[in-house]
């Protein structure tokens, strides 16, 4: 087995991992991406084994769709570091893809910041809505400027449009942690993906998008 991948440092301390294929791209992230946020508290946070996630994640959706539903994927490094360093699920659960992502880890652990917080994010390219997406959320945890800067503009949504895209999101199957970052990173890049902007007018979306790439323009660009 061979996964092709490129590291890239695409803003400080927030590196982009990219992998052309969707499958590997998904399956490397997988078990970090759901050790972070999964909305199943069997798998969030916890050691598991591989196939036991996939025949849940089957169960719930239309066959395991796991590639084809995500396309782009961050994860704080720290919690990356910390779902990998704990072996107990090692040999017996460890899969080739754990494998590569820790190889992955090392070298980033390499030549990151260890004194300032590191992102880590996924994606087929560093082109297009969706790297761009990964990025806000790159600079969301490590940018506290930004942070301050993107709360302004999120704490100026309507009240009844928030409720609708916190829904969404819980739909989609993020949890309630990540909302907030969601919605600012959905309204940078991706504010009208169909399913995140249901139920809101797309003129409406439109205004909350502009808002947000005027007032962060300094730090996406």
């Amino acid at each position: 087995m061979n996964i092709k991948y490129k590291i890239k440092e695409v803003k400080p301390n927030v590196f982009a991992v990219i992998v052309k294929d969707k499958y590997d791209r998904a399956m490397l992230f997988c078990r970090v991406q759901e050790y972070y946020e999964s909305p199943n508290k069997k798998f969030r946070g916890k050691d598991f084994r591989m196939w036991d996630y996939m025949k849940w994640y089957e169960s719930n959706h239309t066959g395991f769709t796991y590639a084809s539903d995500w396309s782009g994927f961050n994860i704080p490094f720290d919690v990356m570091w910390e779902c990998l360093e704990n072996e107990s699920y090692l040999p017996d659960w460890e899969t080739p893809y754990d494998g590569y992502m820790w190889e992955i880890l090392v070298k980033i652990d390499n030549i990151r910041d260890q004194n300032k917080k590191c992102y880590v994010i996924g994606a087929d390219d560093t082109n297009g809505w969706t790297f761009q997406h990964e990025v806000c959320h790159g600079l969301w945890y490590t940018n506290p400027q930004y942070k301050k800067a993107a709360k302004v503009v999120l704490n100026a949504i309507d009240p009844n449009h928030y409720v609708i895209f916190r829904k969404n999101l819980l739909d989609m199957g993020y949890t309630d942690k990540v909302i907030d970052d969601e919605i600012q990173a959905y309204l940078c890049f991706g504010h009208d993906s169909e399913n995140f902007c249901e139920g809101v007018d797309i003129e409406k979306c439109d205004k909350y998008h502009k808002a947000f790439l005027i007032t962060l323009d300094e730090f996406i660009i």
